[in-house]
C-alpha cells in the first residue's frame, strides 16, 4: 500500500520487487483463504490471520485537487507490453503481462505479488473488497445458474437453453481477479422545470360498424408548468477502471453482477492478493469522473422526473451543480469464467463478494422454432373463436 503525505495527499512509488509470504510454520507460500481474513499454507495446512491495523481507515481524496495535479493517470505502456521478474523459489522468470499485480511461474507453480516503482500521479489501492469465497465455490453458483435459479429461470432454460447444456458445458478457464474500480462521492443541487399532465376523461359520442350510436370515455391530458429542486449526495458511484471490461460483453456483465458492497472494504493490504490475480487501472482518474458524471446525471433526471407531480411530464429540464467531490482507487472481486459449448466460447462473471453470476448461453433454435410456433398456433385458435364467436351473435 502506498503511504500518504498529510498534506499532499496519496504519494505513489513502490520498487519494483516480488514479495513472498511464507509460512511461519513450514516456510512454504501462503495464498488468501477467501472468506475468513486468513493466509493458509497449500502444503502443512498453517493458517495465519492478516492483522489488521487498530484504527486504519479507508480514506477518500479530493476530487478536484487530484485531478489538478494530475493524480491517477494510466502509466505509459504500449499495448500488450510484458515485463519479467524472477520466481524466488526455483529462479525461473516469469513474464508477467501488462497491467498486472499478481504473477504465477509456470515452472514451480509458485505465485507472488508483483511490486514496482510507478511513474508520479500513479495511484495505488486504497482499499479492497475481499473474496467471499473460493474458485470451487465460484464454480459451483455458475453451475446452478446455468440450470436456472427460480422458477421464471428455470422455466427459461427448459424453454429455450439446449437440453444438455448443463451436462455438457466444460469450464474452459476460472480466474480470481482483484479488479480496479474508482469510487466516486458528490453533493449535487438539482433544478428542474417540466410541464405536468394531469389526466381527465371526456365522454365522446361516435358510430361503431353496424351504424349504431355507441359513448366511448377518452383520457386527455391537461398541461401545467411546475419548478422545483432537490439536493443529493452520492456515495460510492463506481466506474470500473479497467478498459478489459469496456466494450461487448463485459462490460455489460460487469455492471450487472453490481452492486459491491464497498462498506465492507477494508484498507488496502497485499496479502489479500495472495493466490489471486491482481490488475492495475487503465482508465485514468479525471476519465472515470466523467463517466460517473453521466451516470450521476442521469439517475438526477430520473429522480427529478419522479419528482414532477401529476400523472406524467414532458419537457423536463435539470440544471445540476456539484460539489464536494471525493475519490478512492480500490480493488473488487471478481471471477472470470470462461465455458465452452459445441466449440463456441461464452464469458461468465461472478461477483466475488456476493456471488451474483451473469453471462452469455447458448440459445436452442429448435427451441425456439417450436416456441415460436405453438404460439402462432395459439394466437390463429384464438382469432378463430373470435371470429366464429363473432358470427354467431349477429
Amino acid at each position: 500500500m502506498g503511504e500518504h503525505d498529510n498534506d499532499n495527499g496519496p504519494v505513489e512509488g513502490t520498487k519494483t520487487s516480488v514479495s513472498t509470504l511464507p509460512c511461519g510454520q513450514c516456510g512454504a507460500e501462503l495464498e488468501f483463504r477467501p472468506g475468513a481474513s486468513q493466509l493458509k499454507c497449500g502444503y502443512c495446512g498453517h493458517s495465519q490471520t492478516i492483522e489488521v491495523r487498530q484504527g486504519a481507515a479507508v480514506i477518500e481524496y479530493d476530487l478536484n485537487d487530484a485531478i489538478a495535479r494530475y493524480l491517477g493517470r494510466v502509466p505509459q505502456m504500449t499495448t500488450g507490453q510484458r515485463r519479467s521478474v524472477k520466481c524466488q523459489d526455483c529462479g525461473a522468470d516469469i513474464i508477467v503481462e501488462a497491467g498486472a499485480r499478481t504473477a504465477r511461474c509456470d515452472y514451480c507453480g509458485g505465485k507472488r505479488i508483483v511490486e514496482e516503482e510507478l511513474p508520479p500521479g500513479v495511484l495505488q489501492p486504497e482499499a479492497l473488497l475481499p473474496f467471499n469465497f473460493d474458485s470451487r465455490n465460484a464454480e459451483e453458483r455458475f453451475r446452478k445458474w446455468l440450470s436456472g435459479t427460480g422458477f421464471w429461470g428455470r422455466l427459461w432454460v427448459r424453454l429455450f437453453r439446449p437440453g444438455a447444456l448443463t451436462a455438457r458445458a466444460s469450464v474452459h478457464e476460472l480466474h480470481g481477479i482483484y479488479v480496479p474500480f474508482w469510487t466516486y462521492d458528490t453533493h449535487s443541487q438539482s433544478n428542474w422545470t417540466a410541464q405536468a399532465g394531469y389526466y381527465y376523461y371526456v365522454t365522446e359520442t361516435y358510430r361503431d360498424s353496424q351504424g349504431r350510436t355507441q359513448t366511448r370515455q377518452v383520457r386527455k391530458i391537461r398541461w401545467v408548468w411546475k419548478n422545483g429542486s432537490r439536493r443529493d449526495h452520492f456515495d460510492d458511484w463506481l466506474v470500473c477502471a479497467s478498459r478489459q471490461y469496456y466494450g461487448g460483453d463485459l462490460q455489460r456483465l460487469m455492471k450487472e453482477i453490481e452492486p459491491f458492497p464497498t462498506r465492507a472494504m477494508v484498507p488496502f493490504d497485499n496479502k489479500y492478493l495472495a493466490g489471486f490475480r491482481a490488475e492495475r487501472y487503465s482508465l485514468d482518474l479525471k476519465a472515470g469522473w466523467d463517466i460517473a458524471l453521466q451516470g450521476i446525471k442521469a439517475e438526477l433526471y430520473a429522480r427529478c422526473g419522479r419528482d414532477v407531480p401529476g400523472d406524467t411530464y414532458r419537457f423536463l429540464e435539470v440544471r445540476s451543480s456539484f460539489w464536494g467531490q471525493s475519490f478512492k482507487h480500490v480493488l473488487l472481486p471478481v471471477f472470470v469464467l470462461s465455458y465452452r459449448f459445441e466449440d463456441k466460447p461464452y464469458n461468465v462473471l461472478v461477483n466475488g463478494s456476493t456471488g451474483e453470476v451473469r453471462g452469455r448461453a447458448p440459445i436452442s433454435k429448435v427451441k425456439v422454432a417450436i416456441f415460436v410456433a405453438v404460439v402462432v398456433v395459439l394466437v390463429a385458435a384464438i382469432v378463430a373463436l373470435f371470429v366464429i364467436f363473432g358470427n354467431q351473435t349477429q
